[in-house]
């Protein structure tokens, strides 16, 4: 099975402040987001996270080195696609180099890393990328970044950041029903879209 996320934001009291996260703090969302993923997804299963992960504010932030492991508290695989905050620690951790990034991330448990990725969903492609300005046209786009800002529909896609599901993953019905909606309802609504 595969779930899909996205700006989890582990180890950042910031995030729960600003998106009014229903949490004591980090420590607590933390605990509750690791327990969470470990009852939704098993041994074999895999969690696309579409960036932010972790919290990284700059150079002087090096408080992702204790979240970016708790991949090892997780039962099923993590594919990382990085967002803004994984940028951040490749720029001022890794010299920029992704690549060093990539392998360090492997070495801890990861399954994958990558700045974007195509996957196929039922026989349809959708494009995974962390910031919905950068979508691809012509494609169906997983994507995260905005929040709760941007809402779920685009009309290039879906944004499936964490604070929009309750903070659950969302499985492959979950995607589906969104697509579905997408497909049906939203793209055909002329109050969403201009004609």
């Amino acid at each position: 099975m595969r779930f899909f996320t996205s700006d989890i934001h582990f180890n950042a009291d910031k995030a729960i402040k600003m998106d009014q996260r229903p949490f004591k703090g980090k420590e607590e969302f933390d605990k509750f987001i690791v327990d969470l993923w470990n009852k939704q997804a098993k041994k074999g299963d895999t969690i696309y996270v579409v960036g932010d992960l972790i919290d990284c504010k700059g150079a002087d932030d090096n408080s992702w080195q204790e979240s970016i492991v708790y991949v090892k508290k997780i039962k099923a695989d993590i594919v990382l696609i990085t967002g803004n905050n994984e940028d951040r620690v490749v720029k001022y951790y890794f010299n920029g180099s992704f690549e060093k990034f990539k392998e360090y991330c492997i070495s801890i448990g990861y399954k994958d890393v990558c700045q974007n990725l195509t996957i196929d969903f039922d026989g349809t492609n959708l494009y995974l990328i962390h910031k919905p300005k950068h979508h691809k046209e012509g494609i169906l786009n997983i994507f995260g970044h905005v929040h709760r800002s941007g809402g779920l529909y685009k009309p290039y896609g879906v944004n499936i950041g964490c604070d929009l599901n309750h903070f659950r993953l969302y499985d492959e019905d979950g995607i589906r029903h969104l697509l579905d909606m997408k497909k049906k309802y939203w793209d055909v609504d002329d109050n969403l879209n201009e004609r």
